[in-house]
C-alpha cells in the first residue's frame, strides 16, 4: 500500500529502488489517480518501473491531488462510471476502487452518497471497494454496511473519532468482529497519521490483528518517517509482541490472496514467482516512532539482506567491514 504518481502529486516517492531496498516486488497503488488521471500513472510509473504494480483506481476522477486538498469535497468529482470504465479497460494493473471517506475529503453533508458511489463503481468493474477510515465522517458500522467479503478497510489502527474500537477505546466493535469474520479484510496501512503505539497496543490486547501489515508509504513518510519503509513497520510489530510468522503472513500470503494472486505470489510453493526476500533479524537497542511521535525502544530489528525478484538479484545490502 503506496502512493507512488511520482512528480504528479507532493506524495510519490521513487518506487524501484525503494522497494527493492525493503525487499518489496509486489506494489499496491491505494488510489493514487482516478479516471482522468490514470493513464499518467500507467505511462509514466507502471510501464518505466520494474516493481511489480497494482493499482486501486480513486472514485474521484482527479485522483490525489495534494496533502492539503479534499479530492472529493465537490462530489461532482466522484465518477464511478469513469472509475469502473478505467479498471475494465486496464485489468492487468487495476484491481479495484479506492474511496478515501474522511472529513477533510468528502463533505460534512455528504452522509453516505460517497460510499454508495464507491459500491457502485466497484459493483460495475467487479472489484473489491477499499475505504480509507481515519477521522471517518460516519461510524465504522455504518461504513461496514457498505462492504462485501473481500472489500478492504485501510488505516484500520487509527486513533480518532470512529474507529474499530468504542468511544472509551476498550473494546473492538462488534460489527468490525462480524465483519472480519465475513471477509472482510483490515489493512493497517501506516502512513502518516494512522499508526500510534497506545492505540495500537489497545487493540492487540483486544485480540485484533490486521489481515494485512503495510506502510502506506508517501514521499514524506519514505524520507522525514515515522514509517521509512515495510522493515521498519514490520518491526514495529515485531516489538510490539507480535510474532514474526504471524508479521510475515500479513506481508506475503494475505496480501496475494487480496490481490487475487493466491498461490502465485506471497509464497515459496513449486510454480510460484521466485521472488524472495532476506532479511536478518539484528538484535539490540532500536528506537521507533509512531505518527504522534511516541518512542517506541525495541529490541529486534529487521533488516533486509537480498532481494530477488523473478529469479533474478534486484537488491543486496552493502557488506559490512
Amino acid at each position: 500500500h503506496a502512493h507512488v504518481f511520482i512528480n504528479a502529486h507532493d506524495m510519490g516517492p521513487e518506487t524501484d529502488r525503494r522497494c527493492a531496498a525493503s525487499g518489496v516486488t509486489t506494489l499496491v497503488d491505494a488510489g493514487s489517480t482516478g479516471s482522468a488521471t490514470f493513464p499518467g500513472l500507467r505511462h509514466y510509473v507502471a510501464e518505466r518501473s520494474q516493481v511489480r504494480l497494482r493499482c486501486f483506481v480513486h472514485l474521484s476522477a482527479l485522483g490525489l491531488i495534494h496533502l492539503q486538498v479534499g479530492e472529493l469535497m465537490n462530489l461532482a468529482y466522484a465518477d464511478p462510471e469513469g472509475c469502473a470504465r478505467t479498471i475494465s479497460e486496464n485489468r492487468d494493473l487495476a484491481i479495484g476502487v479506492k474511496l478515501r471517506f474522511s472529513n477533510n475529503v468528502v463533505p460534512d453533508t455528504a452522509g453516505t452518497e460517497p460510499l454508495r458511489l464507491a459500491r457502485q463503481a466497484a459493483d460495475l468493474a467487479e472489484v473489491p471497494l477499499m475505504v480509507h477510515i481515519t477521522d471517518a465522517l460516519l461510524p465504522v458500522p455504518q461504513i461496514l454496511g457498505f462492504l462485501k467479503p473481500g472489500d478492504i478497510v485501510t488505516h484500520c489502527l487509527h486513533r480518532y473519532q470512529y474507529g474499530i474500537m468504542g468511544p472509551e477505546k476498550k473494546e473492538i466493535l462488534k460489527e468490525v468482529w462480524d465483519a472480519q469474520k465475513a471477509g472482510v479484510v483490515f489493512d493497517c496501512a501506516h502512513g502518516r497519521m494512522h499508526f500510534t503505539f497506545p492505540f495500537v497496543r489497545k487493540a492487540l490486547d483486544a485480540g485484533f490483528m490486521p489481515d494485512t501489515i503495510a506502510t502506506d508509504l508517501t514521499l514524506p513518510s519514505a524520507t522525514r518517517g515515522p514509517v521509512f519503509d515495510l522493515p521498519t513497520t514490520m518491526s514495529k510489530f515485531l516489538n510490539l509482541g507480535v510474532s514474526l510468522d504471524e508479521i510475515i503472513r500479513r506481508v506475503t500470503t494475505n496480501p496475494a490472496r487480496v490481490l487475487g494472486e493466491d498461490g502465485r505470489l506471497g509464497t515459496l510453493k513449486p510454480g510460484a514467482v521466485a521472488d524472495v526476500a532476506v532479511f536478518s533479524l539484528e538484535r539490540g537497542q532500536f528506537d521507533f516512532i509512531d505518527t504522534d511521535q511516541n518512542h517506541l525502544t525495541g529490541a529486534q530489528k529487521l533488516v533486509t539482506q537480498l532481494t530477488l525478484k523473478d529469479g533474478r538479484i534486484w537488491y543486496r545490502a552493502p557488506q559490512r567491514l
